[in-house]
């Protein structure tokens, strides 16, 4: 994926004031260190096709691992560091 550029991977604040999440494809998303957000919106994940399960979901019942799905506010995710920055500089997530 590298030179990809940003594509969506959800959406914060789905049932309220809807905002799309790009993660920066081209910023080796399955080779940096995962990272620890906290959710301040809702999240709902829809990742491309071609993207594996986010690095937090191993071990996760299967319902959890078919995107898209929904994360509530409040809840600490363990997600690629691309997607990461992306929720927080939408003010969606704090970093953890």
């Amino acid at each position: 994926m590298s030179g990809v550029g940003p594509v969506q991977v959800g959406i914060a604040d789905p049932s309220g004031a809807a905002t799309p999440i790009f993660a920066d494809a081209g910023a080796a998303p399955f080779t940096a260190l995962p990272v620890k957000v906290t959710l301040t919106k809702d999240w709902k994940q829809t990742l491309p096709a071609g993207w594996p399960a986010d690095p937090g979901q191993t071990g996760v019942n299967a319902a959890r691992l078919t995107s898209p799905h929904g994360i509530p506010s409040g809840s600490t995710i363990t997600t690629f560091a691309c997607i990461a920055n992306a929720l927080v500089a939408a003010n969606a997530a704090t970093l953890a």
